[in-house]
């Protein structure tokens, strides 16, 4: 008997913890990571660092499509001139550059690719150093996306915080 009411308190003592935490109320906060991406990596930005990285591969990219370009116009406009050994060979030259500028242009595109990922990475792990101090510092116990909540007060928006937090970090 004694043993049933040490488990009947026990079980009573644990219920009641239980109900003490249930009534703590998580503290939530809402991030509109879409904003604070554009305030923390603007697009101006990023393309201005492509542009002064990949700026060369673009205008040798650009100077072999104006001679292929060239050497098919030469070719079309002369080609009942010419030799069929001068138009073969005219041919192949245009197929070799053909083919040079796709293989290149592949490589840069796949280079810038690449590279906008990594700036988009670095501005995330910025980000969400921000997030997590900010919600460290506020006690938030959960912060969401704002794009995956349907709806949110307005006062739990902390996206000003974190572009504040992580342009800070630059």
């Amino acid at each position: 008997m004694k043993q049933v009411l040490r488990m009947a308190g026990l079980a009573l003592a644990l219920m009641s913890a239980g109900f003490a935490v249930q009534a703590a109320e998580p503290k939530i906060a809402v991030v509109d990571l879409g904003k604070v991406m554009q305030q923390v990596l603007p697009p101006q930005s990023v393309e201005a660092k492509m542009k002064s990285e990949f700026g060369s591969r673009v205008r040798e990219m650009q100077k072999l499509e104006s001679e292929g370009q060239a050497l098919a116009a030469k070719l079309k406009k002369d080609e009942s001139f010419m030799s069929a050994d001068e138009r073969t060979k005219n041919q192949r030259k245009l197929a070799e550059m053909q083919s040079d500028f796709n293989l290149k242009g592949q490589a840069l595109q796949e280079d810038q690719r690449r590279r906008f990922a990594e700036e988009q990475d670095k501005a995330l792990g910025k980000i969400k150093s921000a997030i997590d101090g900010i919600a460290k510092a506020e006690g938030y116990d959960l912060v969401l996306n704002r794009q995956a909540v349907i709806y949110s007060a307005s006062q739990l928006d902390i996206s000003d915080k974190v572009i504040q937090k992580a342009g800070k970090s630059n």
